[in-house]
């Protein structure tokens, strides 16, 4: 088939740009470019069409749309962080993107978008693992919109036809992360101590995260590739929460030099504790494994040391 990845230069796009280019498909990766090259994925640049562009350009989109069988939609202009206090970015910024580009591919008969929501921002506080059947209640702007653009989904599929899965994905990690900005623990941390900064802790201690490798990620999100009508939701966590406290013994192990840390308050945008239940997904999947944070946080620690290699 062929397969449209908007964002797909970035962390999470470009993992999925890996496996549907592993699985024999015909990969256009739409991003920005802002370097004149890709970032991630200079050792797929025979084997995929890199359409640069600004994704709130009509024309731009088209351009890439055409054509195509399926799209994931990995273009996010916000955090958590920033439209706690400026929630209009969440409307202008992606809602009002996400609506634009289903237009745009409902007019290019595109059968089926995959949108990456987020497990944990749009559950709110429940009893935890929360299953997709639980009703969700988000509490920040980031996690309204999320939500929000899960229901254009089913409008448009309603309205157009276009199918759609939705990931609901708990806090990835691994290779290619972003080490600076708001999002993103695990490389933030480890680019502090590369610097000989301070590790920055929101909270206490106690904070709960269901931490996913990236590379798992990406192999998750792949299913949707085996059936371009269907229409689901799906959460994608390990259904393992990790406290703070627990991150910071799993760096020690992992890192083997000290390191401080400061604690500072709960962000308000922030909740509590996030485990995510995938039973679900992984019915569809048998035999498959998530790593573990204990097997893959050396491999990440290893890769951001090469990254600041001069």
């Amino acid at each position: 088939m062929n397969v449209l990845v908007l964002g797909g230069d970035g962390y999470l796009g470009s993992h999925l740009v890996d496996e549907a280019v592993a699985l024999g498909h015909q990969v256009t990766v739409f991003d920005r470019f802002p370097y004149g090259t890709s970032r991630n994925l200079e050792h797929l640049r025979e084997r995929v069409r890199l359409v640069s562009g600004e994704f709130v350009n009509a024309d731009s989109l088209r351009r890439a749309a055409e054509g195509q069988d399926i799209a994931y939609h990995f273009i996010c202009m916000t955090s958590p962080a920033a439209s706690w206090n400026d929630p209009y970015i969440e409307v202008e910024g992606n809602l009002r993107g996400a609506l634009q580009l289903l237009e745009v591919l409902s007019e290019a008969k595109v059968r089926k978008v995959v949108f990456p929501s987020s497990g944990g921002t749009v559950y709110g506080t429940h009893i935890q693992p929360v299953g997709e059947q639980i009703l969700p209640k988000p509490s920040s702007p980031y996690g309204i919109a999320k939500l929000a653009t899960e229901h254009f989904l089913e409008y448009y599929r309603q309205r157009t036809g276009l199918a759609y899965d939705v990931y609901r994905i708990g806090n990835a990690y691994g290779p290619r992360q972003p080490l600076v900005g708001p999002q993103g623990v695990v490389g933030m941390w480890m680019q502090c101590i590369l610097d000989g900064r301070a590790v920055t802790v929101y909270g206490d201690q106690s904070v709960v995260r269901d931490y996913v490798y990236v590379k798992d990620i990406g192999r998750l999100m792949a299913y949707s590739l085996r059936d371009p009508e269907a229409s689901d939701l799906f959460n994608l966590g390990t259904g393992i929460g990790t406290s703070v406290l627990e991150l910071l013994e799993l760096f020690k192990q992992t890192i083997h030099q000290p390191f401080e840390y400061q604690l500072l308050p709960r962000r308000t945008c922030d909740n509590v504790c996030v485990v995510l239940d995938s039973t679900k997904l992984l019915a569809r999947l048998p035999g498959f494994r998530y790593a573990t944070l204990a097997e893959k946080l050396p491999e990440t620690w290893d890769y951001i040391k090469q990254r600041n290699r001069p």
